[in-house]
Formats: structure tokens, sequence, C-alpha cells
């Protein structure tokens, strides 16, 4: 790995977790990092936590400086340095932009338009099928999706890009080494791998700790034209992204949900002080001015040949999920009868069982 002498310094820096703002502050006053590097434990040099200090000690002599850059190849994790060609203006843009982000992929995925996808880690099953449908939707469109890699919606969204053979950015509150939550190590590989990529502001080894995230948040947004807060209470994460864009200048859209649920909480709030409102993909690519997606016949009543009573049951689970009695009920037929069009159904995939043994159509049945 070819270093300038400057970019080993904030290499360094960085694998201390010295933050963009301290940075920032001792650029003032030293003007280079390798005028920090040179002064540090001098009378008068930069000042830093005990911690941090301990780990630039350790870390201060070229060697062990030589060192770190040998262990990113050896990981296949690249630099990219604000000020560098590839670093995204979007990002660069930002208040108190990434001064040296670790990362593992495509950097192409960068130059397209960007669109994150955010919300809870513990999302409702209207939740999951809509971020579903969108990720898809906006990687057919060539939109790259961005998201955090975590539980839930953004795992959604990752997974779904990734069924589409489009572009996806994670951005990680961890060391690229070190994916949050474990059991999302193969989506990493799978993203950094094909034509995405991953990203870390933290360097190698670093924990997934609690104050990383809503720092972690701030690139998310960064990088994106646009924030989708999908589902989600108001104190999370996602509300979190969601100010983030806000204060960047960006577009931030809400998805409705159910009143009085929590996941909705987040969204709904947004919705009254102004976000838009978002119920397909192109809802957001005609507000943004993209290219719209194809459009693959997806629906799948559609594409089912339904008897007359498969329509009636259809025609009333249009309108809200319903249990076999209460469609027996509303459409004036044998319970039995109901169960027996409800399995076929299910099977065509038209209709979708919920907890509860209700039936709603998915998302894409519904146009």
């Amino acid at each position: 790995m070819l270093l300038t002498a400057e970019q080993k310094c904030l290499l360094w820096l960085s694998h201390a977790e010295v933050t963009p703002g301290h940075l920032q502050k001792l650029l003032e006053i030293f003007h280079t990092a390798e005028e920090i590097r040179q002064q540090f434990g001098k009378a008068g040099g930069p000042q830093f936590a005990p911690a941090v200090r301990k780990q630039l000690s350790e870390t201060r002599s070229a060697a062990a400086i030589d060192d770190l850059a040998e262990k990113l190849e050896h990981c296949n994790v690249n630099l990219l340095f604000l000020g560098d060609e590839a670093y995204p203006a979007s990002l660069a843009n930002i208040l108190d932009p990434p001064y040296l982000l670790y990362y593992a992929g495509r950097l192409s995925c960068m130059q397209l338009p960007a669109v994150a996808l955010v919300g809870t880690r513990t999302p409702s099953h209207y939740g999951i099928e809509f971020t579903q449908n969108l990720a898809h939707d906006l990687a057919k469109a060539g939109v790259c999706v961005v998201s955090g890699l975590a539980r839930g919606i953004d795992a959604a969204a990752h997974q779904a890009v990734l069924d589409a053979g489009g572009h996806t950015i994670g951005v990680l509150g961890s060391g690229i080494n070190v994916p949050y939550p474990p059991e999302h190590r193969s989506m990493l590989r799978k993203i950094a791998g094909g034509i995405g990529l991953v990203l870390s502001e933290y360097p190698l080894n670093a924990a997934p700790l609690a104050y990383h995230f809503p720092h972690r948040n701030r690139i998310i947004s960064g990088l994106c034209a646009a924030t989708v807060f999908i589902e989600g209470k108001i104190q999370s994460g996602g509300m979190h992204t969601v100010h983030s864009a806000l204060s960047q200048g960006r577009d931030v859209f809400a998805v409705p949900g159910r009143v009085g649920t929590a996941g909705s909480e987040g969204p709904h709030a947004i919705l009254r002080e102004g976000a838009r409102i978002i119920t397909s993909a192109q809802d957001l690519l005609d507000d943004l001015g993209l290219t719209p997606p194809g459009q693959p016949e997806r629906n799948a009543s559609k594409q089912v040949k339904l008897s007359p009573v498969q329509k009636k049951i259809v025609a009333q689970l249009r309108i809200q999920e319903l249990t076999p009695q209460e469609l027996a009920q509303a459409c004036e037929l044998p319970v039995n009868d109901v169960i027996t069009e409800l399995g076929t159904l299910e099977i065509v995939g038209v209709v979708t069982r919920e907890v509860g043994n209700r039936f709603h159509l998915p998302l894409a049945a519904r146009e």
C-alpha cells in the first residue's frame, strides 16, 4: 500500500480513533498531520485523552505505521482519504466529513445516485415487505441503496438489492473485519465481493461501540440525495439518521404505517413535521428526478388466473387483512371453502399468512 507521509500520519491518527472534529482543531494549530505527529509528546504539542494518547504512543514509529498498512493489505481493506479524487463530493460537503474511510468493494458505487433506507432492527412483516419491494425497484432503476448492515430494515434492504443484482453500500459502526451483528458477515462479504461497497471510518478491530453508530449515521445520510425512514420509534437510530440528513440539507421521506404501532411512531412524527410521504419507488424517483425503473410484472394476482371465489377473497384483502372466518363472513362463503382457497392462493404467492392466522395481500399485489 503506497501512502504519502501525510497519509501515513492520518492513518496513525485514525487508528487511535481521533475524531474529525478533534483533527480539524489540531490542524488549525499544527497545519498538517505530519506536524501533529512530530510535535506529539513535546511541550506545547497536541493534546489527547489518556486512552487516545496511549494508543498514539504505541503506534507512533514509522515501523508501527507501516505495520498498520500491511495489516490492511492482508485483510484486503483499502483507504480513501478526504481530498482523494474518488472521495464523494456529497460526503465531503457535510459539516464533519471523515478524513479517512476504510473500504472493501467498488468505489464506483459512490458515483451512482444514492438513497438511504433506514429503520428499526425489529420490523413488522409490513416493514420488511415494503423495504424489499422499495430496495428492489430502486436497484432496478440504477439507484445505489445505502444502509447500515444492521438487523431488520437494513438487512432487508441490502439483501433485496443483492437479489436484484444492484448496487448497495453498507456503512459500519465498527472495523470492517468486525461486522455487527456477527451473523451478517456473509452478507458483508457478498456486498464487498460483488458490485457493492462496505465502508467504515473506524480502524481494523474497532468494536461496535454504542457511540460509534450516531457518528456512522451521518455518513449514511451524507452519501445520499435522500433518506427514507421506513419504521422505527421516535428515539431510534433511524431518527438520528433523519436528523443528520436534515442538518445536511438532504431530502427526507417517510413510509406511513398503522396508527398506534411502535414502528410507525418515527415516520408519522416526521410526516407531521413536513417529511415527504413515500408509497413506492416511483414516488422517490419522481421527486428526485431520477430515471424511473423498468416495469416488470410483479403483481402475483395479475399473473395468476383467479377463480370467481378467489377474486372475491382478493377483493376483501385489498381492504384489510382478515382471518378465514372474517373472510367467510365478508364473502358470504362457507369457512371450509375459504380455507381451501386461501391454501391455494398462499401456495402461488397471491396471499400471505400473518401471525394469528390472518391473511393479507403482498404489497406488490395490491396495485
